[in-house]
């Protein structure tokens, strides 16, 4: 991985331990999906992938994450 590369990676997961925790494992799963979409646009580099497609259903999946697993007295 290029060095620009590492560091915008070291930077999202510095950032990501910041987030609110919302539910038992949201954390780990924004972390999942951010190295998720950045391995997405490496491969849409090389391949040209629908990555648009791909992000959109990774935020999908941390969405679904999101609302299984919150608990029933908070507001959406």
């Amino acid at each position: 991985m290029p060095l620009n590369e590492m560091k915008v990676l070291s930077i999202l997961l510095e950032e990501c331990k910041t987030i609110e925790e919302r539910c038992q494992g949201y954390k780990e799963e924004i972390v999942e999906g951010v190295t998720d979409i950045i391995a997405a646009e490496r491969q849409h580099r090389v391949e040209r992938t629908r990555i648009q497609q791909k992000i959109n259903d990774r935020l999908h999946a941390a969405g679904d994450f999101l609302a299984e697993n919150r608990n029933g007295t908070e507001s959406v």
